[in-house]
């Protein structure tokens, strides 16, 4: 009958739709559907599922809005029943995963204050350990956090309490050592990385008994390093394993550094995929990646000047170009200085947020390397 509340087909509606703004959409309705009904075991169900598709195929900015919602249900109704979707007799262990995309997050938006990015780290310290559970993964969280942000005496400590601490069951040793290659790399020791790199290519370290994640998140490390340091060979030969590797995971589908990266070896290549995804990038909410898909795109066209010789390009874009003009030919002059000016304000804004320089570093040593 029509109208009648029915969670399970509105889980199996969904669940068709492919991954994307699509399925996220009809999860938000799945959410709307279940407060009215006061379902209170898939009124946390379906925020955890939008957490989720959010985090890895949609607008990240919902893990902000959603994830808070998720945790007063969480702490008013503690005994709340589990869907049949579930595994377990209790969300917490759920909730716990998704709260780090919440902490993922932290680094993604430079809007979220710093005081609540600690704060949110501590208070998943807090929840996980009342679990039971040692305090590895927080401190792995707190590591990455104060890379990304720039602060590498606080992510040095962190690394050293990670790996002192004991390694349970559940823990993923590939994603820690991925951790510590970033870190590495950001110091510039990179003989110290590629020891550690080592294991992951030979499938010695590998992701909960998977290679392939293990192995894409360390050539993401890679990649930038390459680029930030000029090395446009390797950068190519690395964009060229993600670009054949099939995952579906947004994270590991870089294209503005794909485009970047290909700016000798294969030039054409990398305008075809500026011109198939600058759309993307302009719409893109993330501002972690919309930072690095515009220093990437700047750096592109700085190099793309010395390599075709020339000062300009045509682009079939529509009205929606940035730079649009009837004539379709724009000067790599003005492209150049349009993503880097992009770039720049993300940048200061990051900085500012975290107090360091990390991001304006970077973005002036990339383009001072991109010849």
């Amino acid at each position: 009958m029509a109208g009648i509340y029915n969670p399970r087909q509105l889980v199996y509606n969904y669940r068709q739709a492919g991954h994307g703004a699509a399925r996220a959409d009809a999860i938000r309705y799945a959410i709307n559907q279940a407060d009215l009904n006061n379902d209170i075991p898939y009124m946390i169900f379906f925020r955890e599922e939008l957490c989720d598709e959010a985090s890895w195929f949609a607008d990240e900015l919902d893990v902000v809005t959603v994830f808070p919602e998720l945790l007063a249900l969480l702490d008013r109704y503690p005994d709340a029943g589990v869907t049949p979707f579930q595994t377990g007799s209790s969300h917490i262990l759920d909730v716990l995963y998704i709260y780090g995309h919440l902490l993922d997050a932290c680094t993604s938006f430079y809007q979220i204050p710093y005081e609540d990015c600690i704060k949110f780290h501590n208070d998943y310290k807090k929840r996980w350990m009342a679990c039971g559970r040692g305090a590895r993964e927080p401190y792995h969280f707190f590591a990455e956090f104060y890379l990304e942000s720039g602060d590498m005496d606080n992510a040095k400590k962190f690394l050293h309490k990670l790996k002192a601490s004991p390694v349970e069951p559940y823990d993923c040793v590939a994603c820690a050592a991925n951790t510590e290659i970033k870190y590495y790399l950001l110091n510039n020791e990179k003989e110290k990385a590629d020891r550690i790199a080592k294991k992951i290519e030979d499938g010695t370290l590998r992701c909960k008994g998977g290679l392939s994640d293990s192995l894409l998140r360390m050539k993401q490390h890679y990649l930038k390093y390459y680029i930030l340091h000029g090395n446009y060979e390797k950068a190519s030969k690395t964009a060229y394993i993600f670009e054949h590797s099939g995952s579906e995971v947004k994270v590991h589908n870089r294209w503005a550094s794909f485009m970047c990266a290909y700016v000798h070896a294969r030039p054409g290549r990398g305008l075809r995929i500026y011109k198939k995804h600058w759309k993307e990038w302009e719409k893109e909410s993330d501002q972690y990646e919309r930072f690095y898909e515009f220093k990437d795109a700047a750096c592109f066209f700085k190099a793309l000047k010395s390599e075709k010789d020339t000062v300009t390009v045509k682009l079939d874009a529509d009205d929606k170009f940035p730079l649009y003009n009837k004539d379709m030919v724009y000067s790599i002059d003005s492209l150049c200085n349009y993503y880097y000016k992009g770039a720049e304000d993300i940048a200061k804004k990051f900085d500012k947020r975290n107090r360091t320089s990390k991001f304006i570093n970077e973005l002036g040593m990339s383009f001072a390397n991109a010849y």
